[in-house]
C-alpha cells in the first residue's frame, strides 16, 4: 500500500497510463472514445483532463482503499489495466512519471478535481489490485456517461 504526491506537466489535455515496453504508448482518439473521456487499448489508456495543457498535482494511489467521490471531482472514470513486466508510465506526451508494481490486473480509477483558489489542477490515480468493467463515475458537460464504450483505440501515430 503507497501513496505518492507528484508534479507533472500535461499536454494535449489528457492523462496517460501505458505499459512501459510499448513501443508506440500514446492513442488516436476516436469521436466515440472524446465523447467517452478515454481511449483505451490493452496495456494503454489516455484520459481527457480538465484543460489543455499545465502543471498538475498527481495523487498516486497504490493499493489503497478507494473512499466515496468527493464534492470536488468534476469528472472520474474506472477502467481495467493489466500490468505487466512490472513498469508503467504515467503523464502526458511532454512528461511523464515512470512506476514499477507488482504485474497483476488492477482497476485505476483516475478522478479529475475542480482547481482550488490557487490554480493548481489537481487528479487522484487509484491502481488497486483486482478486476472492473469501464465505468464513467462522474461526467461533467464535456463527457458522456452512456456506458456505450470504444474500447479499441489505436496507436497513435
Amino acid at each position: 500500500m503507497a501513496k505518492f504526491e507528484e508534479s507533472i506537466y500535461l499536454s494535449y489535455s489528457q492523462l496517460c497510463v501505458f505499459l512501459s515496453s510499448l513501443d508506440e504508448p500514446y492513442n488516436d482518439w476516436s469521436d466515440q472514445s472524446f465523447r467517452q473521456g478515454f481511449s483505451w487499448r490493452i496495456g494503454s489508456v489516455s484520459f481527457r483532463a480538465l484543460v489543455d495543457e499545465g502543471d498538475h498535482k498527481m495523487n498516486l494511489f497504490v493499493n489503497e482503499e478507494v473512499s466515496e467521490l468527493s464534492a470536488d471531482v468534476v469528472r472520474a472514470f474506472k477502467v481495467p489495466f493489466a500490468v505487466k513486466e512490472k513498469n508503467i508510465e504515467i503523464g502526458s506526451v511532454s512528461d511523464v512519471i515512470p512506476l514499477e508494481i507488482p504485474d497483476g490486473d488492477y482497476t485505476l480509477q483516475v478522478e479529475f478535481i475542480s482547481p482550488p483558489s490557487n490554480g493548481v489542477h489537481e487528479i487522484n490515480i487509484r491502481l488497486n489490485r483486482g478486476v472492473c468493467g469501464f465505468e464513467v463515475l462522474k461526467a461533467d458537460g464535456e463527457v458522456s456517461d452512456d456506458n456505450c464504450f470504444d474500447v479499441g483505440a489505436l496507436p497513435a501515430t
